[in-house]
């Protein structure tokens, strides 16, 4: 490789991945200073690959996750084929990820070894899922592990961050906490609702601005209770992931689950309360700053079981998110509000 490199990502689906891969983006733009890095990913992640100041383009691949899309395929490979890319990296791990380097011929196609996809790749590595983080995972295909140096952070402008400040009324004369009871993944990432409810109300007491945050509408009449009988606001389903980024750049205090706004947060360096459940912080740790938040986790002997429905009997049902109480997340916010 040479200082010229021109590189082709194809990126991750999820929100919270996507953000971690971010540290791929990094190394690749310090050790080939002049190198072009290009992204294909799909459209509803576009404006969030836009605050990453490494790439120079993002390509939108409009397929679903059980799409194989060889015709879509097939055109934005011959739609980006000028370009001359010497390497791909594929950072996902499905036989069809890898098709579109394929079909354009890059010289070197890196990747792991999933769905008998090597013939596909130049380049390969064998992927024992959870042995290793997965911002490392993504770092072994470029040759490096991780430091504080390739720690994700979104460039957002003040302006940015004012402009959705004033559409959704936030007030800077108290402080600004936002709540993101959601998690694509499953319940067992989900700390109970009725959780979420009791602690925006503690927050409300204690005089701080309390805002959810989310798109699942099932989820925002959950909440809607305790919005119409108090000044907690939802934001949930009326925001795009753009809009979601310049909030949380406002916020005095993030909590969340373990989910993409939780990664979201921690890559704009506000002040963070995570809480795991099925999952591990080892595997998906928030990559904030050092003294910027907590993580909330009870290693118990179920522990993690990556499982997205509970294994365990009624009694034990969801106890990795069940035994973390209201009182101890309230413990841990309290000094990052003080």
């Amino acid at each position: 490789m040479n200082a010229k490199e021109r590189f082709l990502i194809i990126a991750p689906s999820w929100i919270g991945d996507l953000l971690i891969s971010q540290s791929v983006f990094k190394f690749l733009k310090h050790k080939y200073h002049n190198c072009t890095i290009d992204v294909i990913a799909r459209p509803y992640l576009s404006d969030l690959l836009k605050l990453m100041p490494e790439i120079n383009n993002v390509h939108d691949l409009d397929i679903q996750h059980n799409e194989l899309g060889i015709t879509k395929r097939s055109k934005i490979s011959m739609q980006l084929k000028k370009h001359n890319y010497s390497s791909a990296i594929i950072l996902t791990n499905t036989f069809k990820s890898a098709l579109v380097p394929w079909i354009m011929r890059i010289p070197e196609r890196i990747g792991y070894k999933r769905e008998l996809r090597s013939i596909l790749l130049t380049k390969s590595f064998k992927l024992i899922k959870h042995k290793d983080s997965m911002v490392n995972r993504y770092l072994k295909l470029v040759g490096t592990t991780f430091n504080n140096n390739l720690r994700p952070s979104l460039r957002i402008s003040s302006d940015q961050a004012e402009e959705s400040k004033n559409k959704f009324f936030l007030n800077n004369m108290k402080k600004n906490i936002f709540l993101c009871p959601e998690a694509e993944f499953g319940i067992t990432k989900r700390w109970p609702k009725n959780n979420w409810i009791e602690l925006a109300k503690r927050f409300k007491q204690n005089n701080y601005n309390v805002y959810f945050l989310g798109k699942d509408i099932t989820s925002a009449r959950v909440f809607e209770p305790v919005v119409n009988n108090s000044s907690i606001i939802s934001l949930i389903g009326k925001t795009n992931l753009k809009e979601v980024a310049y909030l949380l750049s406002s916020a005095n205090l993030v909590v969340s689950n373990d989910s993409g706004l939780m990664h979201l947060a921690a890559s704009l360096d506000v002040n963070l309360i995570s809480i795991f459940g099925s999952s591990s912080p080892f595997y998906t740790p928030p990559l904030m700053k050092n003294n910027n938040g907590e993580v909330i986790y009870k290693q118990l002997d179920c522990s993690p079981c990556f499982k997205n429905s509970c294994p365990l009997s009624e009694d034990d049902n969801l106890k990795c998110l069940k035994s973390i109480t209201v009182d101890e997340i309230s413990k841990k916010a309290q000094p990052y509000l003080d």
